[in-house]
């Protein structure tokens, strides 16, 4: 039963991949290599004649090689010396050192007195057998433990690759995990808001209220259009501030201000998806009070050479204490930007002349527009 165990594969533990024209080849250059050493020695030594005998010899001796060679193949599949199973499993590849030797030597024998003759090269005398095979097997051992050596190799750089690529797949898999987990933990803030502010208007202003409701359907869709991208073009984002807007508006009236400056060169660049409702949204929460004078916030987007430079600011209030420390909000952004980005982006906060600043550098892609198929299903609900 320990055998068994001992062959079967977990996911990083396959055999290795061997390609048998590439083998081949190898074994051709060992036989010429081979055979040059053998007839030049004959050379340097003034023994003429030799080159079809040693060519026989050699090309015999290493076709036989190739021949065996799947005996250690079949040997180090079925039981792998790494990892500790040497201690279990190496009696099977001495018994297949054993089988490789005796056949390798008497494949040798018999197609040497075969093709000696035939070639005119007269009988060939391989000496006394009993003896031959135990003189061979010195060689063999020597071959046998470098193909299994080669091949334990082969199956270790194998598995190291197999677990590097599913390290990398899991790592990718943890960070979008992790990216949805952070988009989840802002728009729900912000749906929360957008309700409450549909509520109170809801008696107060029945036509504002539905109008509201209409933007809220339009951010909805803008949302389900991006299918969990992480990244939506530039216009559909400003689309989903201006209808965040359109709540800031209903709320709090000519209290807010917000001005939108747009480079044209930035048109159909990629930003995150939501990366700007939140920051203005954190603008008016944490700018100067709403209620006493109301804030005056500032976005502007602009086309770098490192990409897209997109900036939020507001009024700081006169006892804000560290304002240029990141809080919670602006965390969550950050590191929404290294997941997607890694160090080619960068948030940074500033606050000079009582104004607060948020600046957010990211590269410069180009992204397809989202689908546009959630926006006919919801056209075709109402028909």
């Amino acid at each position: 039963m320990s055998l068994v165990r001992s062959a079967s594969k977990s996911p990083d533990d396959r055999p290795p991949r061997i390609s048998w024209p590439v083998a081949a080849a190898l074994f051709g250059v060992a036989t010429v290599l081979r055979f040059a050493y053998f007839y030049l020695d004959d050379l340097t030594r003034r023994i003429p004649g030799t080159f079809v005998h040693r060519l026989i010899e050699e090309t015999t001796g290493n076709f036989a090689s190739l021949l065996f060679f799947p005996i250690a193949v079949f040997a180090e599949r079925r039981f792998p010396l790494d990892a500790g199973r040497w201690r279990r499993n190496w009696w099977v590849h001495a018994a297949g050192y054993v089988a490789y030797s005796t056949l390798h030597t008497s494949f040798m024998a018999v197609s040497r007195a075969v093709l000696f003759p035939a070639l005119g090269q007269g009988p060939y005398d391989y000496g006394i057998m009993s003896v031959r095979y135990f003189m061979e097997s010195a060689q063999d051992l020597f071959s046998y433990a470098g193909f299994i050596a080669i091949l334990t190799l082969m199956r270790v750089q194998q598995k190291l690759r197999d677990r590097e690529i599913r390290a990398v797949a899991l790592e990718r898999d943890a960070a979008s995990a992790r990216l949805d987990a952070l988009s989840a933990r802002l728009q729900p803030h912000f749906l929360f808001n957008a309700l409450n502010t549909i509520s109170s208007k809801a008696y107060e202003d029945p036509i504002v209220a539905d109008e509201l409701i209409g933007r809220l359907g339009d951010l909805l869709r803008e949302s389900l259009r991006t299918g969990g991208r992480p990244e939506i073009p530039l216009d559909e984002e400003l689309k989903v501030l201006e209808a965040y807007l359109a709540f800031v508006d209903a709320r709090f009236g000519d209290r807010v201000r917000c001005t939108i400056d747009v480079d044209p060169a930035a048109s159909g660049l990629a930003v995150p998806a939501f990366i700007l409702q939140p920051l203005v949204e954190n603008a008016v929460r944490h700018g100067s009070s709403v209620e006493e004078g109301g804030a005056d916030i500032r976005v502007g987007i602009r086309r770098t050479s490192r990409g897209l430079s997109l900036t939020v600011e507001n009024e700081s209030p006169p006892d804000a204490s560290e304002p240029g420390r990141i809080g919670t909000g602006l965390g969550a952004t950050r590191d929404r930007l290294v997941l997607l980005y890694g160090s080619a982006a960068s948030l940074t906060t500033s606050a000079s002349d009582g104004r607060f600043r948020v600046e957010i550098a990211i590269p410069g892609r180009v992204v397809e527009p989202s689908t546009d198929e959630v926006e006919k299903e919801h056209a075709g609900a109402h028909r």
